[in-house]
């Protein structure tokens, strides 16, 4: 018996993620029974995101896990009595196996005390999408210090947990900086959700279009780009495009912004929306900050993986990785002008064999990353936690 538990998300925030981690776990262990704990409206985006077939062999369940937003102390009770009600019902099973799909660090903590009443299940795995605390400079304040991730991750001790973050890279840092997270934590490439379709390839030709996606705030470098597209309009004008697809922050100013063809809504759009707007990009940037995402993948990445656009991404760890595994899938820029030079190169050379060959090895990556092809390396994971 496999119970996956969402507790940070209730909407449609990380649906492709948890499709995908179903679909993988399911294709790893198909003869096992898997529950999903989530809130009402994740449960219901989430069955549309996986196969009906795969819905249907998924016994559905809901909770009310704390909104966002909610403070530390109160985020941690209301989880505590989430989990602990979950690990009665683990109790009954003696081969049960406990999946964490997000993690606050209130939510590892109440884990490790949940568990400590009910030690029959044997497994539980916590996917962690940030860690705030484990690399560089911590809260000085021991009240603040005692809310980041790297006290949750220590504290009690990790007998029988196994942490699982989605990028080599972020799984190498992590062990490097904390040794007492040596054989802990272990990674799992980001899967691709079943319900990804592969976008149509296109034809590299002007106007060439780059996109971002996503929140556009400071963390996910939009004044990166959106200096770059001023930049590069006023210098080649109408043979170039720059879309900012998805919403923007509470302190972007939409209306200040002129060089986009497309600019960030102020509310969230529709997926159907969303994939209209993505498909005749051509490709896509990620001026990430390299502090934001030591530790955190990128989902636009895995995004721009699936669909097949090339990228041109900041030379940070997470991004670096891919291109070392997977090839030519785009460019890398060390910063804020080089990035200009390389979009300038694009522009003047119109490489078309060489924008193909940067397809096909995105398609390659595509591969790699579906629940099939994860779902070996998922039962070694669970192997290493037996």
């Amino acid at each position: 018996m496999i119970f996956l538990c969402e507790l940070s998300f209730l909407g449609r925030a990380h649906i492709p993620f948890n499709a995908g981690l179903l679909a993988t776990i399911h294709d790893a262990f198909p003869k096992e029974h898997i529950s999903f704990y989530g809130a009402n409206r994740h449960i219901e985006e989430l069955k549309k995101e996986v196969s009906q077939t795969l819905a249907g062999f998924i016994t559905w369940r809901e909770i009310v896990p704390p909104k966002s937003g909610t403070a530390y102390f109160r985020r941690f009770l209301c989880e505590l009595d989430i989990l602990r009600r979950l690990f009665d019902l683990l109790h009954q099973q003696s081969n049960s196996r406990l999946v964490l799909t997000s993690a606050y660090p209130s939510t590892v903590l109440a884990l490790k005390i949940a568990r400590g009443f009910r030690s029959r299940c044997r497994s539980v795995q916590v996917v962690l999408h940030g860690m705030s605390g484990v690399v560089g400079k911590r809260f000085r304040h021991p009240l603040r210090r005692f809310q980041d991730m790297k006290t949750a991750l220590t504290l009690f001790g990790n007998n029988g947990v196994q942490y699982i973050v989605l990028e080599e890279a972020i799984r190498d840092t992590v062990v490097n900086n904390c040794s007492l997270l040596v054989g802990k934590i272990e990674a799992l490439e980001h899967p691709i959700s079943p319900g990804q379709a592969e976008l149509p390839a296109i034809d590299l030709g002007e106007p060439i279009r780059f996109g971002f996606l996503g929140l556009a705030d400071k963390a996910t470098g939009f004044p990166v780009f959106l200096e770059l597209a001023n930049n590069v309009t006023a210098k080649y004008g109408s043979r170039a495009e720059f879309h900012a697809i998805g919403h923007s922050s509470a302190d972007c100013d939409v209306h200040a912004i002129q060089a986009l063809a497309t600019k960030p809504q102020n509310t969230l759009i529709s997926r159907v929306e969303f994939l209209a707007s993505v498909a005749p990009l051509h490709f896509i940037i990620l001026p990430h900050e390299a502090e934001s995402y030591t530790l955190t993948a990128s989902g636009v990445l895995l995004d721009a993986i699936a669909w097949g656009k090339p990228v041109i991404a900041r030379k940070i760890p997470i991004f670096g990785s891919i291109f070392e595994k997977h090839g030519d899938i785009g460019y890398l820029f060390r910063d804020d002008e080089e990035i200009k030079e390389i979009v300038g190169q694009i522009l003047q050379a119109g490489d078309k064999s060489r924008y193909h060959r940067q397809v096909l090895n995105l398609r390659d990556a595509r591969k790699s990353r579906t629940p099939e092809a994860l779902a070996i390396a998922y039962q070694d994971i669970c192997r290493r936690n037996a």
